[in-house]
């Protein structure tokens, strides 16, 4: 539970509580819609360095007229989604290997073949 503290004569409530938070942050950032010269550049320098740093982001965001703060988000969010896709690919990749064993697998049992080691998929035979 929260606790609020109350002075003599200051109702203090939940509602004023939070706005009184919401108020003392800072306002929400303007979301940046780039340009598509602007993430054309961007995405070349990713596929160069996943990272950049320092007097390059500093010369690459001065050339794009953004901000380095800017930049750096971009190169952040770029990096979460090529991760996410090469999970991405990965996992349909295992889904790829498990549909083929899965055929595999019925043949093996309705031919009552011991174990899948001793089935030879690569032969011509």
């Amino acid at each position: 539970m929260l606790c609020l503290p109350r002075h003599p004569g200051n109702e203090t409530s939940p509602e004023s509580f939070l706005l009184h938070n919401a108020l003392a942050r800072k306002p929400k950032r303007i979301r940046t819609a780039f340009s598509p010269s602007q993430l054309l550049r961007l995405e070349h320098a990713f596929e160069k360095n996943h990272y950049v740093v320092g007097a390059e982001r500093k010369q690459l965001a001065h050339s794009l007229s953004l901000t380095e703060t800017q930049v750096k988000v971009w190169f952040q969010n770029r990096r979460t989604k090529f991760k996410r896709q090469k999970l991405e690919e990965e996992g349909s990749d295992s889904q790829q290997k498990k549909k083929g064993t899965h055929h595999i697998n019925r043949w093996r049992i309705a031919t009552k073949q011991a174990s899948p080691e001793e089935i030879d998929v690569t032969s011509d035979d």
